[in-house]
Formats: C-alpha cells, sequence, structure tokens
C-alpha cells in the first residue's frame, strides 16, 4: 500500500515514522510523498525554514510537495492519504485521487473542537475528556465519516504539549 502524508509540525513527525516503519518491515517504505506547508521565513534575520516534516521527507529521499495539487500535477501513485495537522484545505479532487480516500488524524473527539486549535479549546473550556478521532476526509472542515476514536484523560497538569505527545 502506498500512502500520501500531509502534515507539518513536529508533533506529527512521529505518526510519519511509525507509517514508514511498520510498512517498510514487509517491503520498501510505504511513504510515496509528502504534502507539507512551504518554508517560512522566521526571525529578525528572516531565515528560511523548513517544516519538521519536510525535513524528515528530504532525510529520507522522498517527493515534497508544498501544493496538494502537485499529487495529481506529478501522477503520485498511491492508495490512500494520511493527514495530521496539515493546516491547509485539501482540494476535492485530490480526496478523490485516492482509492481509499484521505484519513485524517484529528485531536480532538469530533464533532467536538473542529478548526486548528482542538486542543486549546479543550483545555480553555475545562473538558476534563479529550482525545483522537480517526476520519475519512470530506470537502468540509474536520467534517467525514468517523472511523475511530480514542480518549483520554485531561489532567489538572495537563497542557498543550503534553496533550499533543
Amino acid at each position: 500500500m502506498k500512502i500520501v502524508f500531509f502534515g507539518t509540525p513536529d508533533y506529527v513527525v512521529p505518526i510519519l515514522e511509525n507509517l514508514h516503519k511498520a510498512f517498510k518491515a514487509r517491503s520498501e517504505s510505504p511513504i510515496a510523498a509528502i504534502v507539507t506547508q512551504e518554508p517560512k521565513l522566521i526571525g529578525r534575520d528572516q531565515v528560511k525554514t523548513f517544516s519538521p516534516v519536510d525535513k524528515w521527507a528530504y532525510d529520507h529521499k522522498k517527493p515534497i510537495f508544498f501544493d496538494p495539487l502537485d499529487v495529481i500535477n506529478n501522477n503520485i501513485s498511491a492508495d490512500i492519504g494520511v493527514l495530521a495537522s496539515y493546516g491547509k484545505i485539501i482540494p476535492e479532487s485530490v480526496i478523490n485521487h485516492f482509492r481509499y480516500g484521505i484519513v485524517n488524524i484529528h485531536p480532538s473527539l469530533l464533532p467536538l473542537w473542529r478548526g486548528s486549535s482542538p486542543i486549546q479549546a479543550s483545555i480553555v473550556s475545562g473538558e476534563k475528556i479529550t482525545g483522537v478521532t480517526f476520519m475519512k476526509l470530506d470537502p468540509l472542515l474536520d467534517h467525514g465519516p468517523i472511523i475511530s476514536q480514542f480518549k483520554d484523560e485531561i489532567l489538572p497538569t495537563d497542557n498543550t504539549f503534553s496533550l499533543r505527545s
């Protein structure tokens, strides 16, 4: 099975690494390509900084794209997409490009706390339970059939970092 991974920040690299390792044992790496956000100019010196997912792809010699449509334009053959904190809306044509669609890994118990800050929203609202939702992506934001959910207690000592680890 070939996978295109959509993601950007450091805390999703373990997901990418686990996909790479779990399936690599059977043959070559299943990761066909990576879609991540473009490098950003950071700091006073405006240093061009690549995302942690971009760095992983570079280190593993995987094709890197900054526009999801490039998966189609470059004829990347993959069975499924896996999305974890990519940070942009995926066009419907890209979702439909994959035989099995795209699985979104979202850090909340959907339909609660859609959007880009669900962990922070759970903490600020005083939630006692949070979790992760695996869902089949559709063209709407954090919407689509739920595949599975895993619950986790929010402890008084938890913060954004501890909950996303």
